[in-house]
């Protein structure tokens, strides 16, 4: 007798299908993104028609950021009646927000709207998101959506307090108009508490878009008014280029390796301070600050005499230069 392989059944374990997509929808929640969707990929290969399994996935390629994805997983559950309707039809519409597909979002609510009632609960977000779909795809309009959007979706409070906030915000305004965020921007750069590298990246933000008044800004119990738009960039600070000439033809002769820690070391530095420059402005005694750091930072002791044979500077200078490297070094990372 054969066997007939083609036919034969796979008997997995009892409810094996539905431990997976538990454990899915458990990662899921502790926002373990990547863990859920192998669960789920897994889960896919006994059943492929349970919504739960279908839409977490959804969620899981929305947050990971794998939008086409998600777009595909939800036009499936929409074709296919998986899940709630509305639920599903909710998510597919963040997604394609999210890739600027507002042509698309209109076409379909304004569908929608057509053939469903819509549940008393939904209709009041899904008549936002068709104006906002509307606005968005008229150019004249634009400006107009996106201050109402951030009117209706801003925590200002939970922002103000939060960097990861703060992060997001800007990540979220390299393609937008700054006009309605403006004051908010300000208020952070004025903010003591604001972390210095979120700072930075505020007027970087504000350089890209050629933001040309004038903004008040606290660093490190400094504070300086500047013009973004005109403001010199840290990467194009004379005082790098400088000590990088410096330490390249001591350092970088040596030991390229450890050089090209120290230039990392040298140029997150001068971000974190931007807008301000250093406070000494010796060539020399930077690079020697950063030649001593360097090799302490590799467990490497170098004679003082050493220094001050390739590079002028006064011991007491040194010590306070070694010291800002170090303390700045420790609040370059969010």
């Amino acid at each position: 007798m054969t066997h007939d392989k083609k036919n034969a059944k796979i008997i997995p374990f009892p409810n094996l299908k539905d431990r997976l997509v538990d454990k899915g929808m458990a990662a899921l929640k502790e926002k373990k993104y990547q863990e859920a969707l192998q669960l789920f990929s897994e889960a896919m290969h006994y059943e492929d028609t349970e919504s739960d399994l279908h839409l977490g996935m959804a969620i899981c390629f929305l947050e990971l950021g794998e939008l086409e994805d998600a777009k595909n997983v939800c036009e499936k559950m929409l074709k296919e009646g998986y899940g709630h309707y509305f639920t599903v039809l909710q998510v597919y519409m963040t997604i394609l927000i999210q890739l600027k597909q507002y042509e698309e979002v209109k076409s379909t609510i304004e569908a929608v709207l057509e053939e469903n009632q819509l549940p008393a609960e939904s209709a009041e977000q899904f008549y936002k998101l068709l104006d906002f779909s509307r606005k968005m795809t008229d150019p004249e309009r634009q400006d107009e959506a996106w201050a109402e959007e951030d009117e209706d979706g801003l925590d200002t409070e939970k922002l103000l307090s939060s960097p990861e906030e703060q992060m997001n915000l800007i990540h979220s305004l390299k393609d937008r108009n700054l006009a309605s965020h403006t004051g908010l921007l300000k208020t952070i750069l004025q903010d003591p508490a604001a972390h210095p590298v979120i700072k930075t990246m505020i007027l970087h933000l504000m350089a890209e878009h050629d933001y040309n008044k004038p903004v008040h800004i606290t660093k490190f119990g400094e504070s300086m008014t500047t013009l973004p738009s005109e403001a010199v960039q840290p990467e194009a600070a004379p005082i790098l280029h400088r000590v990088l000439r410096l330490l390249d033809e001591t350092l970088g002769n040596e030991n390229p390796t450890l050089y090209a820690a120290v230039e990392e070391l040298w140029r997150r530095h001068l971000y974190v301070l931007y807008p301000f420059q250093p406070k000494l402005l010796s060539a020399d005694l930077w690079a020697a600050a950063l030649h001593k750091v360097g090799y302490e930072l590799h467990g490497i002791e170098i004679d003082r005499e050493e220094l001050h044979m390739m590079y002028e500077f006064t011991d007491r200078e040194l010590e306070e230069a070694c010291t800002m490297i170090k303390d700045i070094e420790e609040i370059s990372y969010l």
